[in-house]
């Protein structure tokens, strides 16, 4: 019976001796980037930045219309304002 218990208790210790690799990963999600860290090494990644929604009056149709003439003759030259 004694050597029934001392080899089941280690075996036990052995068991939680041996180190077990780890291959856990952990991912987190924030307001401004998200990341995850693994066994690897760590990632980290921005989020897209929305565009703009430009609102704007439906474009008009432009008349063009000549400059009225305000020319006079001054000492001898066209002046115009």
């Amino acid at each position: 019976m004694k050597t029934l218990i001392s080899a089941a208790g280690m075996l036990g210790l052995a068991l939680i001796t041996i180190p077990v690799e780890a291959n856990a990963v952990v991912c987190a999600r924030g307001v401004v980037r998200a990341g995850c860290a693994g066994p690897n090494g760590a990632v980290v990644a921005r989020r897209p930045v929305p565009g703009a929604v430009v609102v704007r009056p439906a474009p008009r149709a432009v008349v063009v219309r000549p400059a009225p003439v305000r020319c006079a003759i001054v000492n001898g030259r066209r002046v115009c304002r």
